[in-house]
């Protein structure tokens, strides 16, 4: 097939949970022999290294570029209408001429289209072009804006409160005008059906690598861990709950306890989070090595959306896991006996104590979830999904990479 991917951010380096599900949708897609073609955003200059990477696996690459300023005034311009004003940030001319180009050039077979902020750009073409139209929702964006409110404060709830009205219009909306939407986990699947009936909703969950993880043996004794991109409210409530709220009930009952904060952008976190016990540790270059060493790792969320990566990659890793009601939602149906959860900072301190107590049920909760999630996620679930009624790939290997950038 060929299959043309709209993103709004370019899927490499598969840093937080939208380049990650993307990179290797494109990656299992491109590898099973299918030609790939991207028009993607980019909010900065281009990382070399990212391009090259996306370059091995894709017919051609074409990335436009959107200038922080220009999108900002867009959204802005945006608040007397009803448009979301996500959507109305990512609204370029220069992407809608290179998206026509693509078209034109490529001809697709399958149009996959990453999240509602990039749809206008594929309705625009739907009536030019004969094509199965994917569109990824991912998750659905209201709901998680709406479990955010009570977290909000000021200016900033009316605001989120406002917008979140506006997506949920939209996404009703738009989930109705693609052949097919995409979304991580059977919850959402949920929410995109209550407020769109009759969508065509499709559950396409993320994936794992499939090597096995190494022996847990280094583990150690009280080490906690937590890690996520802090650029998103939900990372930075969870680890500001985790470190002023749950922490000091752990280390009252185990004073030997200690949390590693990490993950894009936790470097901001330094001026509030120096306790006793805490490290910040920022970007880990190798994280299997790290949930390998933690004795538990901690997802407190209070809100949030879809699946979360982290407590995948933690169960993956044979890590035993304390979490929340929503996060557990999020990987529904999983069974009882694999994360341990609480929501209040009592429980939640609780339930890491007693993992750090009985070390044989810590293991056996980590094995239970290694076995869970290797059995459950693959990314052979998402090539599925793309070739649908596809017998088989192409015999014939894509042609080499042609690259093009252009302004925003």
């Amino acid at each position: 097939m060929r299959i043309l991917f709209l993103t709004s951010r370019i899927p490499s380096p598969p840093v937080g949970g939208d380049r990650f599900r993307v990179f290797h949708f494109l990656r299992t897609a491109a590898e099973a022999g299918h030609q790939i073609d991207l028009v993607t955003f980019d909010n900065g200059p281009s990382d070399p290294r990212s391009l090259e990477s996306l370059r091995s696996l894709t017919h051609s690459l074409d990335v436009v570029h959107l200038p922080k300023f220009l999108s900002w005034w867009r959204s802005a311009c945006a608040l007397p209408t009803s448009f979301p004003l996500q959507a109305a940030y990512y609204r370029s001319a220069r992407m809608r001429r290179a998206v026509t180009a693509a078209f034109d050039r490529v001809r697709p077979d399958t149009v996959y289209t990453h999240l509602f902020r990039m749809a206008p750009y594929a309705l625009a073409e739907q009536r030019r072009h004969d094509a199965r139209w994917i569109l990824d929702l991912t998750d659905v964006i209201s709901a998680g804006i709406a479990r955010s409110l009570p977290y909000r404060r000021g200016p900033q709830r009316w605001l989120y409160r406002e917008e979140g009205r506006r997506i949920e219009r939209y996404e009703s909306w738009v989930a109705r005008r693609f052949d097919e939407c995409w979304v991580i986990s059977d919850a959402e699947a949920k929410a995109i059906r209550a407020i769109a009936p009759g969508a065509p909703a499709r559950v396409v969950p993320n994936g794992i690598d499939a090597a096995p993880s190494p022996s847990v043996s280094t583990r150690e004794g009280a080490r906690l861990l937590y890690f996520g991109f802090q650029g998103v409210f939900h990372n930075r409530d969870a680890a500001r709950f985790l470190v002023e709220d749950v922490l000091p009930r752990v280390r009252a009952a185990v004073p030997e306890a200690t949390l590693d904060i990490a993950g894009k952008g936790s470097e901001r976190h330094a001026a509030w989070a120096r306790r006793p016990g805490v490290h910040i540790r920022g970007y880990l270059p190798d994280l299997e090595r790290e949930l390998r060493r933690a004795a538990v790792f901690v997802a407190p969320h209070r809100f949030a959306a879809g699946v979360q990566n982290k407590v995948v990659q933690a169960l993956a890793a044979g890590t035993p896991v304390v979490t929340t009601t929503v996060v557990r939602q999020g990987l529904a149906p999983i069974p009882d006996d694999i994360l341990c959860v609480g929501d209040s900072a009592d429980d939640l301190a609780a339930r890491i104590v007693e993992l750090l107590a009985d070390r044989s049920n810590a293991e056996r909760r980590g094995n239970r979830g290694q076995a869970w999630v290797r059995g459950r996620f693959s990314w052979r679930h998402s090539l599925d999904a793309f070739q649908g009624s596809v017998v088989a790939p192409p015999l014939e290997a894509p042609e080499p990479a042609r690259l093009a950038v252009v302004g925003a």
